[in-house]
């Protein structure tokens, strides 16, 4: 330490410890930040290294969420299903949703979504007959990758306790099946492998394990903090984990201790709200969110109304109705997360690989206006909405007024526009908004986008609601 900056150091640290004071090393200070940031709800209000380290995932808009494990089997709902279950810390949010205990309450409904009810012993002895002998992680990450989904979640362990990959901690695993391979580490690898980033989701609440009680919980939160280290060491590839836990305490979980855990073996990790803490990024279940430029939020949305696969007898959402969800979230500026369900076989359900593939198809000619992009400044209504980049805005509109669709004239100028598939659209300016004109021969049946070209860059403009066409 020769130079001015060398001894200045050298004479903070020699005081501090005339002082009783001691430095804390980098690492603990990284984590102090880290925790912090993850106790706020706003972008904005985080460190630059908490706002640099969501970008891609702001920037992918699309990704995948995969429910899967032995229930299948029963075309069943996940977890919910088994028709009785321990546990609950004293929460209603694990009562058994059986009509004795649900008529009259919040609950009542779960019956038919939980349908069919499974017996606790049966459910828990399905893994011994648990062969997806047609799974093929490559094969379903590319799936992923051609409906132009940029991450992946997958469910490690639900609420049921069955974990899908190679545990130590327990014996109720994948690898106590006839398959006996360890999936999660298999679409890790296939995931880096086509460049797509991969997440983990991964349950708080346990009805199998015996220590998910109140009494034992700092027992039980220890196993959690044991297998999540598990995994990530396992799988430096996991670039998410997704908590699931509705209305439980950071004290709770002891998510400061799990956090600095994380933390200290992947600092750049992504996490969601539901561990106690508002972490980055909220997840609105079977909803699409509300524009929201100010907090990260992604809805997670299912194609049959149940996260597991249903049997080949449940409808299954229409491509249109899959398109708009994730317009209506970019619109929003918040991303989609589209479930799947695979088959008991390990492979997509036919009519959902269907679904995503032509997704993938309009973002091939369309992505411009998803990817990368920020929602508004028009908010959607009447599926007309909008996305910006830069000096431009692109409205994505599936609804038409003679052949027009008509919004608010912004205060910076439109230069010109255009269809993002190819083609002028004539623009015409009349009583303070800009009418823009198509001919229907022109028009994406599922969804046309304009792209606007500006004068000045769209990121400042307020949003603004979009009368109905």
């Amino acid at each position: 330490m020769k130079t001015a900056a060398g001894a200045a150091m050298l004479f903070a640290v020699l005081t501090m410890a005339g002082s009783g004071q001691t430095a804390a090393p980098a690492a603990d200070r990284s984590f102090e930040q880290f925790w912090t940031d993850a106790q706020k709800e706003k972008r904005a209000d985080k460190s630059a290294a908490a706002q640099k380290r969501i970008d891609w995932w702001l920037d992918a808009r699309f990704g995948m969420f995969i429910h899967w494990n032995m229930v299948s089997l029963m075309g069943s709902e996940i977890s919910f299903s088994r028709e009785s279950y321990d546990g609950g810390l004293g929460s209603s949010t694990n009562l058994n949703p059986r009509a004795a205990l649900t008529k009259g309450s919040e609950y009542e409904g779960w019956l038919d979504w939980m349908m069919p009810s499974i017996p606790k012993e049966v459910y828990d002895n399905l893994y011994k007959s648990f062969y997806p002998g047609m799974f093929d992680a490559d094969k379903l990450v590319a799936q992923a990758k051609q409906a132009g989904m940029k991450y992946i979640v997958q469910v490690a362990k639900h609420c049921d306790g069955f974990c899908m990959w190679d545990t130590k901690f327990n014996a109720y695993n994948i690898m106590a099946t006839p398959f006996k391979r360890d999936i999660i580490s298999e679409m890790a690898k296939a995931s880096n492998k086509a460049g797509i980033r991969y997440g983990i989701y991964y349950c708080q609440r346990d009805w199998w394990h015996p220590d998910y009680t109140l009494e034992r919980l700092p027992k039980y939160n220890e196993y959690m903090r044991n297998q999540i280290k598990e995994l990530l060491v396992a799988n430096p590839e996991i670039s998410i984990i997704w908590f699931d836990a509705w209305g439980w305490s950071k004290e709770q979980w002891e998510t400061e201790k799990m956090f600095k855990m994380i933390h200290e073996i992947r600092p750049d990790i992504l996490t969601n709200e539901r561990a106690g803490v508002p972490a980055d990024f909220s997840c609105p279940e079977q909803s699409i969110g509300k524009y929201d430029a100010e907090r990260s939020w992604e809805s997670c949305m299912t194609f049959t109304g149940g996260w597991a696969w249903r049997g080949f007898g449940t409808k299954v959402l229409s491509y249109e109705e899959c398109l708009r969800y994730l317009v209506s979230c970019a619109c929003g500026d918040g991303n989609l997360l589209m479930n799947v369900g695979p088959l008991p076989t390990g492979e997509l359900d036919p009519r959902e690989a269907d679904r995503i593939k032509r997704v993938g198809q309009w973002l091939e000619k369309n992505g411009e206006a998803i990817y990368g992009t920020r929602g508004g400044p028009y908010l959607m209504g009447n599926f007309v909405g909008s996305t910006r980049k830069g000096k431009n805005i692109y409205l994505q509109v599936s609804h038409w007024s003679d052949n027009t669709v008509t919004v608010p004239n912004l205060p910076v100028k439109v230069l010109s526009a255009s269809l993002l598939a190819g083609g002028e659209v004539p623009i015409t300016r009349k009583d303070g908004m800009l009418v823009f004109k198509v001919d229907q021969k022109d028009w994406d049946p599922s969804m046309t986008v304009i792209k606007l070209t500006l004068e000045a860059a769209a990121d400042g403009l307020v949003p603004v609601a979009v009368p109905a066409n």
